[in-house]
């Protein structure tokens, strides 16, 4: 009997391996995931730990780990993003940021949406770094340029109005032309476009102080958000196909609610560029032309701790280079009970929330939350 026993095993333990993957149930849920650095993601995984200690939403770390402690991979949610360097589709988990020991918003967006459906969910991420709307992802509706536009154009005569704008259409299309080579046990039973998350900003925002020909062009690009925003919204959901496609739009949170005590003093001009431009993002969602766009607040989850480091370690690091000492990922802050506290937390540019994978995470969480129904 214990012959017969191990080859029944044996024949079984065979069919597990080598069957092909079970099919996917029903249409299929595709998310597309948009915009710049921030949607490509700069969190580091190694401070991914830290969303367990957040006072409201510490669970959540709970729901991206296995039952072994380690990062869980979920094999009902698959990633593809043609435009990456390195792995371009796979399954939800760590790593798919920018870089391999990186993350975006992705990770619990994904895990979200893995837990709400029982179809397959697919997440299509488009995004490059660097990139505006007034100009790079510039869509046909949005019609002639303004003055302002037309100046910092003639300054950047290298950039290539809607270039990005194009490839995002053409991007989405082929991840959903090729979704049977990406999903696995895909048998044409079709998807679902289920909305759109919109995370982008910062090179819309970042030029609020440029002035040419004496006039203020920087702040023209942030007045002038809400009506290129909206036009490629328009313009994306035609070109999809999709009328209805529902869309999120996510904070520009860099600064987090500290921007608003300090745009209230007459000389911080920075901070009154940030809340003029998060007010251009929540015009777009007030559009009354425009329906089934939602803009989602994030600038609560920024994290003031890593902040308030990032600036010590700036001010480390010019001290450092006025002594001539070399730095290393050791010497980031001048204790090591500091460089090791600034390591949990994140340590990227502040442009990119710190590398803080806690505040990508929530980010995710809360536009999520917002498309999931």
């Amino acid at each position: 009997m214990k012959r017969y026993s191990i080859t029944f095993f044996a024949i079984g333990l065979c069919l597990f391996l080598f069957t092909e993957p079970v099919a996917a149930k029903g249409k299929v849920k595709v998310f597309i995931l948009a915009g710049q650095s921030n949607m490509e993601g700069h969190g580091q995984v190694g401070s991914l730990e830290h969303l367990g200690n957040h006072p409201k939403y510490g669970a959540l770390l709970k729901k991206l780990k296995s039952s072994d402690g380690t990062w869980a991979v979920r094999k009902d949610v698959t990633v593809a993003w043609k435009s990456r360097e390195g792995k371009k589709k796979g399954p939800l988990s760590v790593g798919w940021g920018a870089e391999d020991q990186e993350l975006g918003p992705e990770l619990m967006f994904g895990t979200i949406m893995g837990e709400r459906y029982d179809e397959h969910v697919l997440l299509i991420k488009v995004a490059w770094g660097g990139k505006s709307v007034w100009c790079d992802f510039r869509s046909p509706s949005a019609g002639e340029m303004t003055w302002d536009e037309k100046r910092v154009l003639k300054r950047d005569n290298f950039l290539k109005p809607g270039l990005f704008y194009r490839k995002l259409v053409a991007d989405i299309k082929e991840g959903l032309a090729n979704i049977k080579d990406v999903v696995p046990g895909y048998e044409g039973q079709g998807y679902d476009l289920a909305g759109l998350a919109w995370f982008q900003g910062w090179n819309d925002f970042c030029e609020w102080h440029l002035q040419l020909d004496k006039k203020p062009v920087g702040l023209g690009l942030i007045k002038r958000y809400p009506h290129n925003l909206a036009a490629m919204f328009r313009d994306l959901r035609k070109d999809l196909g999709a009328p209805g496609l529902p869309i999120a739009i996510g904070e520009l949170g860099v600064g987090g609610h500290e921007m608003e005590t300090r745009a209230k003093r007459e000389d911080d001009h920075e901070a009154q560029g940030m809340m003029a431009f998060r007010r251009a993002q929540r015009a777009v969602a007030a559009d009354k032309s425009l329906k089934g766009v939602t803009f989602i607040p994030t600038a609560g989850f920024w994290d003031s701790r890593l902040q308030e480091l990032r600036e010590q370690s700036d001010a480390w690091w010019n001290e450092k280079e006025e002594k001539g000492i070399k730095s290393t990922e050791e010497n980031h802050l001048p204790t090591k009970e500091l460089n090791a506290e600034f390591l949990r937390l994140g340590v990227h540019w502040y442009c990119h929330y710190n590398g803080s994978a806690a505040n990508y995470s929530l980010v995710g969480y809360a536009l999520a939350e917002a498309l999931k129904e």
